[in-house]
This record gives C-alpha cells, sequence and structure tokens, in this order.
C-alpha cells in the first residue's frame, strides 16, 4: 500500500496529470420560476400525495403541489395562483381536525396564505366540491358539519365570510356572476346568490330531473364564463340550464339520438351507448362543444370507463365527430383556447395529451395519474 501510494503521487505530479485534472467549481444554489400560466396547463391528481402540474405542449412536468386523496383543487381565473382545499387530523389518521384552503403562487409554486375553513365534504378528488367565482373574488367550498351547506371565502380578504345551509343539495356550480347553484337530492336546484359584502340568499327550483330513476352525474360541466350548466343524466339526457338565482332550464336532448343512435333506457338489458367513468364530461366554451367519455353498457354503468369520446355542437345538438382512445380511459379534460387540447385519463395511471379537432394523440405520460385533471379557465 505504501509502495502504490508513492506510486500515485509520483503521477500527480507531473505537468500533464496536473493539466487533465478538472477544476472543481463551487454549486451554486438557484430557485427556479414558472412563465405565466398557458391555456395548455393541465393539472392531474397524482397518486394518492400530490397534484403535478404538466404542459401538454411539451409533457414535461412544470411542478408539484402537496394533495391527498381527500383534497381538492382550483385554478384562480387570472392564472395567478392555485388554491388546494386540505384536511388534516393531528396524530396522522385522528385526533383533532384542521381544514384549510391553501393558496400557492402560481410562478413559484410557494405556499403564500392559509385560511382556516369549518369541516368540509371529504371526497376523493372530486372537481364539483370546489369553484371559484370567475372574477375570482369568492371561493365556494361543498361542507358536511354534518348537514349540508356551502362554506363562502373571501379571497381578496382571506377569511371565510359564512355557510349556508343547502339541506338536501351538494356540490358547486358557480354562476357567471353573483353566486352558484347546487344539485339536490329531489331532482331540482338550490340557488345561492352572494351579494358584495358576502350575504347570501336562497332560492330553490322545482324538479326538473328523476333522481331516483335517472340522475344527473355529479360531474355535469360549466360554462362560467357564460353561466351555462349541462346537466347530463345516466342515459344521456342533456338539460342545458341558465344559471342564477332563477335558473332558466331548457328542454332536454339526449347524446345518444344525437348520434343517430337508440335511445338508451334505464332497462336492466338495454344495452346502449351511454356516458361513463371518473370525469366523464368537458366543455369547451370558444367552440361551444361537449365532449363526452362513452361506452357501451346498460343502464347503471355510470362509472364505467370509455373507449371513445363523442363531441358534440351544444347550438345544434348534434355529433360533430368521434373520437376512438387507444386505451380505456375513467375521466376527460379539454383546454379553453382557440385550438385546444384534449387529455383523456386512465385507470392505470397514464394520459393522452391529443388534438381536439382531430383527435391525433400528440403525447402519452405514464406517472401514476388519476382519473381526473384540471385545466386553466383563462
Amino acid at each position: 500500500m505504501a509502495i502504490a501510494a508513492a506510486g500515485l503521487s509520483g503521477v500527480s505530479g507531473t505537468p500533464s496529470a496536473r493539466a487533465a485534472q478538472p477544476v472543481l467549481q463551487a454549486e451554486q444554489s438557484t430557485v427556479a420560476t414558472l412563465p405565466t400560466m398557458s391555456s395548455h396547463w393541465f393539472l392531474p391528481a397524482t397518486g394518492s400525495e400530490s397534484y403535478t402540474l404538466y404542459n401538454g405542449d411539451t409533457a414535461q412536468i412544470l411542478g408539484t403541489l402537496p394533495g391527498d386523496l381527500i383534497s381538492n383543487a382550483a385554478f384562480s381565473p387570472d392564472g395567478k395562483t392555485f388554491y388546494v382545499a386540505v384536511t388534516m387530523w393531528a396524530r396522522g389518521d385522528h385526533g383533532p381536525r384542521e381544514d384549510f384552503l391553501r393558496a400557492y403562487d402560481a410562478h413559484t409554486l410557494a405556499l403564500v396564505k392559509e385560511i382556516e375553513l369549518p369541516p368540509r365534504a371529504l371526497a376523493v378528488y372530486k372537481i364539483q366540491n370546489m369553484d371559484l367565482s370567475q372574477d375570482g373574488h369568492w371561493a365556494y367550498i361543498f361542507d358536511m358539519s354534518p348537514a349540508t351547506g356551502i362554506t363562502v371565502i373571501d379571497l381578496k380578504a382571506g377569511k371565510v365570510v359564512r355557510t349556508v345551509d343547502t339541506p338536501g343539495c351538494a356540490l358547486v356550480f358557480p354562476w357567471k356572476s353573483g353566486g352558484l347553484s347546487s344539485l339536490c337530492g329531489d331532482g331540482s336546484l338550490t340557488n345561492v346568490a352572494v351579494d358584495a359584502s358576502g350575504a347570501a340568499k336562497v332560492s330553490h327550483v322545482a324538479p326538473f330531473f328523476d333522481a331516483n330513476n335517472d340522475p344527473v352525474f355529479e360531474q355535469s360541466p360549466i360554462d362560467r364564463h357564460a353561466g351555462i350548466a349541462f346537466f347530463i343524466t345516466y342515459t344521456g339526457k342533456v338539460f342545458e340550464t341558465s344559471l342564477g338565482a332563477t335558473p332558466t332550464i331548457g328542454t332536454p336532448w339526449t347524446l345518444s339520438a344525437a348520434a343517430g343512435q337508440p335511445v338508451a333506457t334505464t332497462g336492466v338489458q338495454d344495452v346502449a351507448w351511454r356516458p361513463g367513468g371518473k370525469e366523464p364530461f368537458a366543455y369547451q366554451r370558444a367552440t361551444r362543444q361537449l365532449y363526452a367519455l362513452m361506452h357501451m353498457g346498460t343502464y347503471w354503468t355510470h362509472k364505467r370507463e370509455g373507449n371513445e369520446i363523442w363531441v358534440y355542437d351544444t347550438t345544434a345538438h348534434t355529433l360533430l365527430r368521434r373520437i376512438a382512445l387507444p386505451a380505456d380511459c375513467v375521466g376527460i379534460a379539454v383546454s379553453q383556447d382557440q385550438h385546444p387540447l384534449l387529455y383523456a385519463l386512465t385507470g392505470e395511471g397514464k394520459a393522452f395529451v391529443m388534438d381536439a379537432a382531430s383527435g391525433k394523440v400528440l403525447h402519452t405520460i405514464d406517472a401514476r395519474i388519476g382519473g381526473i385533471a384540471l385545466t386553466p379557465d383563462l
């Protein structure tokens, strides 16, 4: 060992050996920032502990936000903030419970604010459990404490304003301005008008769908800019609704009939094309097109994966195209720009990024992605 050490010492001392050795540089720490939010970013739930932000154009990861299976997330309308509603227990799975609405800066992903909440409803990555007003002033969160209600949060002041009781009604469907509606177990809507001070006034409409025999999907899509909801039943009946204190509910049309297919019924042996999945609908407001994840099945297969996406003109009530998927998918989303991207998510963790006009697959991402993805409403 002494001889070997001496030999190495002699070699290292030669001019040629010294010249060949790299000069080590001191490491410099940096903090990356994100550019201005793009309409082609999307935020799927990944695994059971985070949301992961992707650039749909490149399929590259931009960052991650903490959030477990019972968290809910939302983009701010101005694209400057991510909001995540979280619940935690002091001893992991028991002990004192705390609920928060967290605000993250969209450029740095730094936590900038926490707003303490009353107990909220706990549901797996359900988009309709939390949403924001179109002007970004209010957040609306569905509660169960144990009665159902909606908590109204003033995002500018950073505080809870009030909780509005909505007995027998659930979920959040924001209006163009001034409030939100909730779906009710009797087939009706409860409507909560919120004024500039946060004061709330509740109204109701008569039942318009058969909640016992042909319920409406909780995942029915909305267009906040126009104040329109598309309440879609398990058989594919579509109720286009102008939301507000006195909603206007349009005459229903059906997905199957608009596609020239036999109308799906509630018969237990009636095999037909039907919508289904964890997040089976998406709406693209620039084109007024409705995207529906479809499968062949009997009644009560509303959670089944779909192998096609059907695209509808919501003005003419006609089918525009059918997009065959490379694998069965459980959820879809679409960007809100003039050249939209379509996202289809499998139950095994993959996401297909597609051109919404042609259905061509542009990227395939395999990263433990869940069945739900958010897109900015820019």
